[in-house]
């Protein structure tokens, strides 16, 4: 009997190590299941063309992502490098590998000698090496930097069985940075964990050259860097721990929202010109508080990490000329922006502030500057010279009635409310053709604009 039993613990100590190994297996194995994805949009004429989705098995660790055709819903398996548009391999061999460096271990020589050789007619003894048509399997290489071409768009892909977690995102916008996910992709769970991982936005100086235009001015605000105006919208759905089941089919449904958020913004200028005639030509704006930093597992927005951006207003005098431009004698202009960010955030109040502390603030998120560009009548040449204004806003109490955002309950995250917002500034500006500034209308809960800089000083 106990012979018996000594059999039964040995036989049953080897199956569950055979399962153990099983589970580990990452291709062509009994014990992997085939998935697919499908996508419902609100807008489906927006849809990016390539979405990416991360499949990550919370136990027994297994993680890859694949990318996926979002007209025909096909997909594949790529490598942890190729997340990065710049790092994948081309698709098509014949204009080149982008993926850099040397990788086939050959010398780029060797390989153009081969067709000048005509003379190894007799190698057709070489017809042996049509045998490698086993390395077909370094050509679905989801390896990075391989240099070879990418496996091909299928139905469905094949991973191991268990539970996991998927969440789906843009894999080809220029303006995201995916170096968080790639490190993921790289390194152990334990010691980069999921919860851990990011999407960002790209940021940049307010000189650099790839910064759509960047304007000559003075930052009041330079707490941070600018990301691009005119973002493409960002979407991202996740699900549930899901169960991928070994030797069938499961199709797992994503319903992506937009992450960002299109805002309209509104503010008046009301122009005195009793003493000095002028016209307004142009007006650009800067708004602070753009969090840049999406948490990959929840889709929420990190309130810690922001940004600035840059856009240009249309501007509508009460009183144009025939071509829709102000005049020396209108005496109101309405401005009107529209960006598409992920969002606005408020300036943050310190410990022991109070709340006349936040509202003086000049300086982090929820500030605007503008730059109002006018030409001045000068009555003792007849000519008119251009003059540079520029002024800045708090935007706490606008940004607090704008309602953009909600925040969760541990003050370090925000998801937006709604794909579209309005910041409507109630306080116009007053413009003399000397200084910027500010028509009272009396109250605390009016945020104020204050003359920054001017470029040129002349007495008139």
């Amino acid at each position: 009997m106990n012979n018996k039993k000594l059999l039964y613990t040995l036989l049953l100590g080897a199956t569950l190590t055979s399962c153990a190994e099983v589970e580990i297996c990452e291709r062509d194995h009994p014990h992997q299941g085939d998935v697919n994805f499908t996508y419902t949009w609100n807008k489906p004429e927006d849809k990016p063309n390539r979405m990416g989705v991360l499949c990550y098995r919370v136990v027994g660790q297994w993680k890859q992502v694949a990318e996926v055709n979002t007209d025909d819903l096909t997909l594949r398996l790529i490598g942890e490098t190729t997340i990065t548009p710049e790092n994948r391999p081309n698709e098509n061999p014949d204009e080149g590998d982008n993926t850099g460096g040397d990788n086939t271990g050959g010398d780029n020589t060797g390989v153009t000698e081969p067709n000048e050789p005509t003379e190894p007619t007799e190698p057709t003894e070489p017809t042996e090496p049509t045998e490698p048509t086993e390395p077909t399997e370094p050509t679905e290489p989801t390896e990075p930097g391989t240099g070879t071409t990418p496996p091909p768009f299928t139905p469905t892909v094949k991973i191991p069985r268990g539970y996991y977690k998927f969440a789906t995102f843009p894999l080809d916008n220029p303006s995201i940075d995916y170096s968080e996910l790639e490190q993921f992709m790289k390194n152990d769970a334990k010691d980069y964990p999921l919860q851990n991982v990011g999407l960002s936005y790209k940021v940049y100086d307010i000189k650099d050259p790839k910064l759509n235009k960047p304007l000559a001015w003075q930052d009041f605000n330079p707490y941070a860097k600018y990301i691009q105006p005119d973002v493409e919208p960002l979407y991202y759905d996740s699900t549930v721990v899901q169960r991928v089941r070994a030797d069938r089919q499961t199709t797992f449904e994503f319903k992506p929202k937009i992450l960002s958020q299109n805002i309209d913004i509104n503010f008046n200028i009301v122009k005195n010109t009793d003493e000095v005639e002028f016209k307004v030509t142009e007006v650009w704006a800067e708004i602070s508080g753009v969090p840049t930093y999406i948490k990959m597992n929840t889709g929420y927005l990190d309130i810690t990490k922001t940004s600035k951006m840059l856009f240009k207003t249309d501007i509508k005098p009460s009183n144009p000329d025939d071509n829709g431009n102000d005049t020396n004698e209108n005496k109101r202009i309405a401005c009107h922006g529209n960006i598409n960010v992920t969002g606005v955030v408020n300036v943050q109040r310190a410990y022991g502030e109070t709340l006349e502390d936040v509202r003086k603030k000049i300086y982090g998120p929820g500030i605007m500057q503008v730059v109002i560009y006018t030409e001045v009548y000068n009555p003792k040449t007849g000519q008119t010279f251009p003059q540079k204004w520029q002024g800045i806003i708090n935007l706490y109490n606008t940004l607090n009635k704008a309602k953009l955002m909600t925040t969760t309950s541990d003050n370090k995250y925000v998801y937006r409310n709604g794909e579209h917002g309005t910041i409507n500034i109630s306080a116009e500006i007053l413009l003399d053709g000397k200084t910027v500034g500010n028509i009272d209308k009396g109250g605390d809960a009016l945020d104020r604009w204050i003359q920054t800089d001017s470029d040129i000083n002349i007495d008139i």
